[in-house]
């Protein structure tokens, strides 16, 4: 049974969101938006999403914990409105650019063998951002952003089908400023930004923590399609409750890397850098544990379509694609003070005649834990899992504002038994619906 430690299957990488995000029409522009509707100078793109799907595992429980299978529906209205874009500006751009999202995603349960505890977790996701750009190709600008999101996560306990689980909030604020000399061959950037995450569960009260980051990064074009690349962030974490163990600290972070397109079809990505925490002992809480090693990302990106821009190799941009990736990176823990992951991925976006939209992406991670020491007893031994993750999104448009869709998820962990609880499950997802949108 997961009795102590549910928290790593719903949160070891589940990171905390910080965007408005629920399904793939509600976070890529190329999938979501139609013609827009034009208000002054902003352009309005509303939709209404409809699905239903199953879900094999909906608590993510092991075999041995006697598996729950479930029918979902999901409705999902949602909105974006940003200034105008270079095309309905007659090719310029303006000085300030916004933009902003919100969707609110709900879901009923219904459970396949009828327990009717099972309905009681019906709920919705929430999520609001917002940025806004001030002198963005200029010399100097700045910029805003704003951001809150609610997860819903399940409890992963199939003894309390209808408890509370890990629902929990996210709320973001920042600001930076950039500077751009020689007509935006190099820019740099500064920025400050805060994290708040909370759950609503009164039983994680103590999980409850802000985040403080300062962060820098910088891009130099030393030829037409290539950039030599620079971040550096220093985070502050606090855990705000007098009752928490975690371990409050610091965590630095610094990389240097090269991206470039080194043919009209291939783009290739690589940055390396070091990351350190300085975790510090909470009174009766737990034994800090140190990060201190490499981190790193590559990646190798084919345009099926040939002379991308530099910039469309790392934003949205409605080219069809596929890439494989590696990345490093540590992150702060809900159990003990961090854990280091190691994935691999291969990803494929697919844009065709304006009409059919899809996206594949399948990722192997594993996932290091350090061990755990509580009042001076080891509680949990260090240990490691292996995570397989899948997506598989398609959609058709009918019309330019009618469109079906059909989603496909799948995550499994393969893990140790750890303090007595059985943590390996799998676990596959499958939707169809229909979504107006303009």
């Amino acid at each position: 049974m997961k009795a102590r430690l549910p928290l790593i299957a719903a949160l070891a990488v589940a990171l905390a969101p910080i965007k408005a995000r629920a399904q793939s029409w509600t976070t890529n522009p190329d999938i979501s938006e139609g013609i827009g509707i034009r208000a002054g100078n902003l352009e309005l793109h509303p939709s209404f999403g409809a699905e239903a799907g199953y879900d094999s595992n909906f608590y993510r429980a092991s075999k041995d914990e006697g598996v729950i299978d479930v029918f979902k529906f999901r409705f999902t209205p949602s909105i974006t409105m940003s200034t105008l874009g270079p095309r309905r500006r007659g090719g310029t751009e303006g000085d300030i650019a916004f933009r902003s999202g919100a969707y609110v995603s709900y879901f009923e349960v219904v459970p396949v063998n009828g327990n009717s505890e099972v309905s009681k977790r019906r709920n919705a996701a929430i999520g609001v951002d917002a940025r806004l750009d001030v002198f963005p190709k200029r010399k100097v600008g700045f910029d805003l952003e704003a951001a809150y999101v609610r997860a819903i996560d399940t409890e992963g306990n199939t003894t309390d089908l209808a408890g509370e689980g890990f629902n929990r909030d996210t709320v973001r604020g920042g600001v930076g400023v950039a500077w751009r000399p020689g007509g935006g061959l190099f820019d740099w950037r500064l920025g400050y930004v805060a994290t708040y995450h909370f759950f609503e569960n009164n039983l994680y009260d103590p999980l409850t923590n802000l985040q403080n980051e300062i962060n820098t990064r910088g891009r130099w074009r030393f030829l037409p399609r290539s950039a030599l690349l620079f971040d550096t962030a220093y985070t502050f974490i606090n855990y705000t409750n007098s009752a928490a163990i975690q371990t409050d600290g610091q965590a630095v972070r610094a990389r240097i890397g090269f991206h470039g397109l080194v043919t009209y079809h291939l783009a290739l990505l690589g940055m390396v850098g070091w990351a350190a925490s300085f975790y510090e002992l909470r009174q009766a809480g737990i034994a800090p544990r140190q990060y201190d090693s490499l981190i790193a990302n590559a990646e190798a990106r084919w345009f099926i379509q040939s002379r991308p821009t530099l910039d469309s190799t790392t934003v949205t941009s409605g080219l069809s694609s596929i890439a494989l990736g590696y990345q490093r990176s540590f992150n702060n823990s809900y159990l003990g003070s961090f854990y280091q992951r190691d994935r691999g991925y291969l990803n494929f976006d697919m844009f065709l005649v304006g009409a059919v939209a899809a996206g594949l992406q399948f990722g192997v991670s594993r996932v290091a834990f350090p061990d755990v020491v509580e009042a001076g007893q080891a509680t949990v031994p260090a240990f490691s899992q292996l995570r397989i993750d899948g997506s598989l999104f398609a959609e058709y448009r009918f019309t330019d504002t009618l469109a079906a869709n059909a989603t496909f998820l799948y995550d499994q962990v393969n893990s140790p038994i750890v303090a007595n609880d059985d943590l390996r499950y799998s676990r596959w997802q499958a939707f169809v619906g229909a979504r107006i949108f303009w």
